[in-house]
């Protein structure tokens, strides 16, 4: 299902936002994950849009939003959603879904802006491995090597290339989905038929600054808004965090009840993808 798309100024940069489904319906924002694009929701829109008016940004430097030239700081991703809610829903608290990265954002948001946010949905995220100080002398190296280098993005000699570097990474998804995910995360570069991905490629550096799992609970414990939780019951993170106990202890900061809680069987990471139809319901079950 194709979005209509929009183009905003967002804190200086073009955004390109995917929506789908009447304007005058609830507003549901949906912020994608890291090398995602915010069209990716389109197998969810058919089962969502009866109900939603979805709002599915190209987030800062990935799809077909600008890139920044200088590279990313996490807490843009904050402003800039800020800024969407300013533009579709000033008046309104917000309800948010996240995928990966995006849950990430959604559920920081909804603890820096409790006031902005009515619900919130995190799929497949609960935060990144804790780092340690001792972490933090090579991560500032290895930054420095990769900005400075001014390493360059892969290019595939055709689109077939591409294809079979998207399903390596995503042997679980069908072909059908490997093709369209070539057309939205890549692009055309000569008349070669060479082909590069639409995200900047400085999203794949290093991030100098030390992930602080302790200062993202305190955000968490800030969260008025209700909160739920999809995981894929195949997935490497689902099984890890569970291992670790971090679900349990999410469920407990973000008093996630069991009603908002959900495992989608057969499902790996890109469960948006794989599975969206039980993506969508678990949707439709928590913000009914």
């Amino acid at each position: 299902m194709n979005p209509e798309i929009r183009r905003l100024d967002i804190r200086g940069l073009d955004y390109h936002v995917n929506e789908w489904g009447d304007s005058s319906l609830p507003k549901l924002f949906m912020l994608h994950g890291w090398m995602d694009c915010g069209e990716s929701f389109k197998f969810m829109a058919p089962y969502l849009v009866e109900h939603f008016h979805l709002i599915a940004p190209d987030l800062r430097g990935f799809g077909d939003t600008e890139h920044v030239p200088g590279g990313y700081y996490f807490p843009d991703y904050f402003a800039d959603l800020e800024l969407l809610i300013d533009h579709y829903a000033p008046q309104d608290k917000v309800k948010l879904v996240g995928h990966s990265m995006g849950g990430n954002i959604v559920k920081m948001y909804a603890g820096i802006r409790p006031e902005r946010v009515a619900a919130v949905l995190s799929l497949e995220a609960l935060g990144l491995p804790p780092t340690e100080p001792a972490d933090a002398p090579q991560k500032y190296r290895d930054w420095m090597r990769e900005i400075l280098s001014g390493e360059p993005s892969k290019v595939y000699p055709n689109a077939d290339m591409l294809k079979q570097s998207i399903y390596k990474g995503n042997p679980s998804l069908p072909i059908e989905i490997i093709e369209e995910l070539a057309v939205m995360w890549g692009r055309q570069i000569d008349d070669s038929g060479a082909m590069m991905l639409k995200h900047d490629h400085k999203h794949r550096y290093t991030n100098p600054v030390r992930y602080n799992y302790d200062d993202v609970l305190a955000v968490w414990r800030e969260v008025s808004a209700r909160v739920g939780l999809v995981m894929a019951e195949k997935s490497v993170l689902y099984q890890r965090f569970e291992a670790a106990g971090r679900i349990a202890e999410a469920r407990e900061v973000l008093g996630i009840a069991d009603e908002d809680y959900f495992v989608v069987p057969d499902a790996h990471h890109m469960l948006h993808l794989e599975q969206p139809e039980r993506s969508a319901d678990c949707v439709l079950r928590f913000f009914s």
